[in-house]
C-alpha cells in the first residue's frame, strides 16, 4: 500500500488502542495513516478472547468499562461496522472456600461503585447456569456483561477506519520519529524500514508491546512489561451456554458466539518475548487453561480445538491505562498498556481523539497521564 506524504495524525500501532483512536479522528474529518510492524490486529487484539465484563475490571477504570461497552454496541451506529458484540451478561464463578469469600468482597466493592452485581449462592447459580459444573459453588451476575468477536472486529474495524478515509498499513515498521522546526503539518517526519517517510503534525504510539521502543525515538521511556497471552477457539457446536464466563481468580474467560465456536482464555501466558520475535504456546499452561474451563462447563470437553494461539500485550507496572501527552510536547500522545485494554480501548480512543481534537480536553483522566510514570 503506497503511504501518503502528509498526514494530519500518524498513528503507530494498528490494533485495538490504535484502530479506537483512528475512527473518531477519520470521521472527524482528518487525514489519518495508522502504521504496524506486521499485519494489523496480529498481536494482542487478535490473542484476546473478547470479553466485555465489568466484573473483572479494577474500580479505576469501572466507570469507563460502562461508556466503552456502549462504545461497542454503537460500532454500527457510530461507523457503519459490525464487531460481534453480544451483551447476555455475564456470570463469575468460585470453586473453593477461598474463591468464595474473595468473590463476595468484589461484589461489594463493586456494588460500592454503583455496579449492578449481585451474588449468587449454589443453588441460584446452578439455577441460572444449569451447564456449570458440580464444583462451582458461588457466582456473582452482572447482566452488562458482553462481549465482541476479535476474529472479526479487526477486519470490521479496517475497513471502517479506510472507508472514512483512513490509511492503514501492516509491514510498515517505524524506524525514525524527528522533530522538525517547520510549519504545524511538518512538525514530524515519521520514517519506515522501507524508506517512505509521512509528515505529520501528531504523533500517537499505540504500539502496545513495541511502545516502548517507539517512545525511545521520542526521546522518553515509557515502563512496561510484555505478556505472551494465549487464545483458543473450538469448532462450532450446537447451544451449551449462554452467558459470558469468568472466573474470581482471573484464569478464565469463555464465551459461545452465534456460531457455535466457544472461545477459552483466560491471561494463560505462553512462551517467548519480543527482543526475539517469537511467541509460542506452553503447552503445560494450555492443558490448565482447558482444564479450568471442562470443570466449570463440563460439555465443552467433547468439543475439538480448532485452534490455539498467542499474542503479545503491553502492561504497564501499575496494570492501568497509559494514555494522553506523551512527555513534554503536546503533539505526542499514547494509548495502550493496560491489562483489559481490549474492552477499555473503544473509551480511551474516543477520549485521547478528543484531548486531539480539542485542546480544553486534555485535562481529563490525568490519572491514566505517562506522566505518573516520571519522577
Amino acid at each position: 500500500m503506497d503511504l501518503p506524504k502528509v498526514a494530519d495524525i500518524v498513528i503507530i500501532g494498528a490494533g485495538i488502542s490504535g484502530l479506537s483512536v483512528a475512527l473518531p479522528i477519520a470521521k472527524a474529518g482528518l487525514s489519518v495513516a495508522v502504521l504496524d510492524k506486521n499485519e494489523p490486529w496480529s498481536d494482542a487484539s487478535g490473542a484476546n478472547a473478547g470479553t466485555l465484563s465489568i466484573q473483572v475490571k479494577r474500580a479505576e477504570v469501572l466507570s469507563l468499562i460502562y461508556e466503552s461497552i456502549e462504545r461497542w454496541k454503537r460500532m454500527p451506529e457510530d461507523y457503519g461496522i459490525e464487531v460481534g458484540f453480544g451483551q447476555p451478561g455475564g456470570i463469575r464463578v468460585a470453586t473453593t472456600e477461598a474463591e468464595y469469600n474473595q468473590l463476595e468482597k468484589s461484589v461489594e466493592v463493586q456494588k460500592n461503585k454503583g455496579i449492578d452485581v449481585r451474588m449468587l449462592n449454589r443453588e441460584a447459580v446452578r439455577q441460572l447456569g444449569p451447564w456449570l459444573g458440580p464444583n462451582v459453588m458461588a457466582g456473582s451476575l452482572c447482566l452488562y456483561d458482553s462481549y465482541s468477536n476479535p476474529l472479526v472486529a479487526g477486519n470490521a474495524m479496517v475497513a471502517g477506519a479506510r472507508k472514512l478515509g483512513g490509511v492503514i498499513a501492516g509491514g510498515n515498521r517505524v524506524s525514525e520519529i524527528r522533530r522538525n522546526a517547520m510549519s504545524d503539518i511538518d512538525r514530524f517526519s515519521i520514517k519506515t524500514v522501507s524508506g517512505d517517510t509521512i509528515h505529520a503534525s501528531h504523533v500517537v504510539n499505540a504500539a502496545g508491546a513495541w511502545a516502548g521502543e517507539i517512545s525511545s525515538m521520542l526521546g522518553v521511556k515509557l515502563p512496561m512489561e510484555v505478556d505472551v497471552n494465549m487464545l483458543t477457539v473450538t469448532e462450532p457446536s450446537p447451544p451449551i451456554f449462554n452467558r459470558v464466563v469468568t472466573h474470581v481468580g482471573g484464569i478464565l474467560s469463555l464465551k459461545q458466539l452465534p456460531n457455535g465456536t466457544c472461545l477459552i482464555g483466560g491471561g494463560w501466558q505462553g512462551r517467548g518475548s519480543v527482543s526475539s520475535g517469537t511467541k509460542n504456546i506452553d503447552y503445560e499452561r494450555f492443558l490448565h487453561n482447558m482444564r479450568v474451563a471442562a470443570d466449570v462447563i463440563p460439555k465443552i470437553r467433547d468439543l475439538h480445538i480448532l485452534r490455539t494461539w498467542a499474542g503479545f500485550e503491553a502492561v504497564a507496572p501499575d496494570a492501568l491505562p497509559i494514555m494522553g501527552q506523551l512527555g513534554e510536547d503536546d503533539h505526542v500522545w499514547t494509548l495502550g498498556c493496560a491489562r483489559g485494554g481490549y474492552s477499555l480501548a473503544p473509551a480511551l480512543g474516543a477520549r485521547l481523539a478528543e484531548m486531539i481534537l480539542n485542546p480544553s480536553k486534555r485535562d481529563t483522566l490525568l490519572q491514566f497521564s505517562p506522566q505518573r510514570f516520571t519522577p
